[in-house]
């Protein structure tokens, strides 16, 4: 964990193992987007992204860092994840949802200047989502054929790369910071 970065509220940074998150409510749920930094190119490989098919010209950024991020809904009462089960929204509420995970990314990359981040589409395994989260971000993020949607745009110079054709369900986001 990067010491030197001091975490204002709403971030937190108590938890063992150096991760940082922040937490949001919206319509009456509350949820939670981890960071871990991974310091090292074993520490990123280790969470199995085919970065080779993915991004083959990626290099580990020498200058600045690379976080694992990590969303997932809250139990209010224990204060503990859900395990990435699915939840049902009404109308535009997903995309709402949606952006303020963007923008507390966003946030993030403002206090500590990340080079990329990573992140994988959680698994349906109950089969209750109409549309895979893997399709939602690769939308979201103009992979897969889709054009970059808005949530994405305000993100300049900030690059996608996903290994879903490889059979994988992860994704690599390298900012206008990334300098391998």
């Amino acid at each position: 964990m990067n010491n030197r970065i001091q975490w204002p509220d709403p971030f937190d940074d108590s938890l063992a193992g150096g991760m940082v998150y922040r937490k949001f409510l919206y319509c009456g749920q509350l949820y939670g987007i981890g960071f871990q930094e991974l310091p090292t190119l074993a520490d990123l490989e280790a969470k199995h992204i085919k970065l080779n098919h993915a991004f083959p010209q990626f290099r580990f950024p020498q200058n600045n860092s690379v976080w694992a991020v990590l969303f997932d809904t809250i139990d209010p009462v224990t204060d503990s994840p859900l395990g990435f089960k699915h939840v049902k929204f009404d109308g535009l509420a997903g995309g709402r949802v949606l952006q303020n995970v963007a923008s507390i990314i966003y946030d993030h990359y403002n206090i500590c200047d990340a080079g990329a981040y990573v992140f994988s589409a959680a698994e349906d395994r109950e089969h209750e989502r109409g549309t895979d989260l893997s399709v939602i971000y690769s939308r979201a993020l103009g992979l897969q054929g889709h054009r970059t949607s808005r949530l994405f745009s305000p993100f300049i110079g900030w690059n996608a790369y996903t290994d879903i054709d490889a059979g994988g369900r992860s994704y690599v986001v390298t900012t206008q910071s990334y300098q391998p």
